[in-house]
């Protein structure tokens, strides 16, 4: 196993052109001299660019079994989620639990006022200080309970409908990974061309160089899916059976 690895390992470095003795390699190393050009291209996309982009996505979101909704307000997006809650109902159990991210766009949605009525208990992570070890159970056995997970995300790669996340302190990738379905809410702005412009800014762009890759960095194209068993295709083996994305476009 080890010679097989030393192998990869140097044929890697060979194509890169380093030596044995070389750092681990910087895939962006040299700035390019457009880069500002590009970033402002990137930045500045008109609306209608942005809504090819987002009929690029929609695309790709069908093929890859994500159901995509494009809605105007953040109002709209809540009621999506709302009427989506009242008509699914748990893989395991009767009762309904949903948890969220603790981020600003997702505290927009007012959620908590539109499903506490229906007796349903909504919970959102601390993100005050590093939790303990009561609050970390606390939080383990609220991911198992709910049956809904609801994010945002940092960008929507169209060509590929791809979400990609960073973890912070209230928004851990568990949210969308443990409850049965994935609910995401974005706005059309990150939505972005390929993976060409994702690697690109967040190498150039001043922006998502503040805010860093973070310690975890999660890319989510659709539902969790096998094929391993008799060659036929299962949802929701490793992860979550369905995903829905809310696009506010207004």
């Amino acid at each position: 196993m080890n010679d097989n690895q030393d192998t990869f390992i140097s044929t890697v470095r060979q194509a890169l052109g380093k030596s044995s003795q070389s750092q681990a390699a910087d895939v962006f190393e040299k700035r390019p001299d457009d880069a500002e050009q590009w970033l402002t291209e990137y930045k500045n996309r008109s609306r209608a660019d942005r809504h090819a982009l987002l009929d690029a996505f929609m695309v790709q979101a069908e093929l890859a079994h994500i159901t995509a909704t494009p809605v105007k307000t953040i109002s709209q997006a809540a009621e999506g989620i709302q009427e989506l809650v009242h008509n699914t109902a748990p893989e395991w159990g009767s009762e309904k639990s949903v948890i969220t991210w603790n981020h600003p766009l997702i505290r927009q949605l007012d959620l908590k006022q539109r499903l506490e009525p229906e007796g349903i208990d909504l919970f959102t992570p601390s993100v005050d200080g590093i939790p303990d070890e009561r609050q970390r159970q606390d939080h383990r056995r609220q991911l198992i309970r709910s049956y809904i997970g609801i994010t945002s995300a940092d960008f929507c790669v169209a060509r590929s409908a791809t979400l990609v996340m960073r973890t912070r302190p209230g928004q851990p990738r568990a949210v969308s990974l443990v409850p049965s379905v994935h609910v995401a809410v974005i706005r059309l702005d990150q939505v972005i061309d390929d993976l060409k412009e994702l690697y690109f800014r967040l190498r150039w762009d001043p922006d998502e160089q503040k805010l860093g890759l973070t310690n975890c960095m999660t890319f989510i194209s659709g539902p969790s899916k096998t094929g391993d068993i008799e060659l036929e295709m299962v949802y929701g083996a490793h992860g979550p059976r369905q995903v829905y994305i809310f696009v506010i476009t207004g």
